[in-house]
């Protein structure tokens, strides 16, 4: 006759029995989590295409590349939104509603909302809290585009000057954030956050023309953002082939380019290295 304790009948040799079950789920465990942090780096790299405003057609070229991410910079002066990386660069003309939200409704006009999966990274070079109060009010207009309110939107991401961490949860769901600073991230803030950034030259000072040196610190820097589970862009890398090949294969998962149609190509190669 079998004990019963609680839930669990006693056989013969259980406990073996019941520790082999437990080493085994215990190495599936791991198995599978080394798998997701392995997968981390086989994704296909993303494009981002920087200072996009400074190609020959702003927005369209990238947009056309399958560009994953556009950056412009943005400048509130005298209640206008000004798309120039300081002051003194402004031109005329060059806004954010004209260059970076109408181009959103010919896309979806053109090609439907599923080519609107693409991430606009506004890098605000003003005062923080004011030039997005102001990017808020353009935003609402275009609301339909946008995730979360549309599901196979438009990622809205501030980059540059941005609010305190704190204060991320006040904006809304079509509001995300680029952190530059993982440890001053509040737990709670994550939510908020689209990826996780930093400035290359902070962890290297590699040209990307010849033979890659020791780049630890990129992949120290890289693994500690995956623990987040976030992609990771790094800014002021070498624009090169060898560079891109270098940081796919570290793991950064948007690569930072002024040649997004060049990145695509190569990445439509096979990453392969023309000499």
């Amino acid at each position: 006759m079998h004990q019963f304790y609680g839930f669990c009948f006693f056989y013969p040799n259980f406990e073996i029995k019941v520790d082999a079950v437990f080493r085994l789920k215990f190495f599936l465990f791991v198995i599978g989590l080394l798998s997701l942090f392995h997968g981390f780096s086989q994704k296909e790299p993303k494009i981002h295409s920087h200072n996009d405003y400074q190609q020959r057609i702003p927005f369209w070229e990238a947009f056309s590349a399958g560009a994953q991410s556009i950056e412009a910079d943005v400048i509130l002066k005298d209640g206008v939104l000004y798309v120039a990386h300081e002051e003194e660069s402004i031109v005329a003309g060059y806004t954010l509603e004209p260059m970076y939200l109408l181009p959103l409704e010919r896309v979806k006009k053109l090609y439907g909302d599923e080519h609107l999966q693409f991430q606009l990274l506004l890098d605000i070079k003003t005062e923080s809290y004011a030039t997005l109060e102001a990017i808020m009010a353009l935003l609402d207009q275009y609301i339909s585009y946008l995730k979360p309110y549309n599901r196979t939107g438009v990622t809205v991401v501030i980059s540059g000057n941005r609010p305190a961490e704190s204060d991320y949860g006040n904006y809304p769901g079509y509001i995300q954030f680029d952190c530059q600073n993982i440890a001053a991230m509040p737990g709670d803030q994550w939510g908020k956050v689209a990826m996780i950034s930093t400035n290359f030259k902070n962890l290297s000072d590699w040209n990307g023309e010849s033979s890659a040196p020791d780049l630890d610190k990129v992949t120290e820097f890289t693994l500690e953002a995956k623990k987040h589970f976030k992609p990771v862009r790094l800014w002021a890398t070498p624009d090169t082939e060898l560079a891109w090949k270098t940081l796919m294969e570290l793991g950064v998962d948007f690569i930072n380019t002024d040649h997004p149609q060049a990145v695509s190509d190569f990445i439509k190669s096979g990453s392969k290295l023309k000499n």
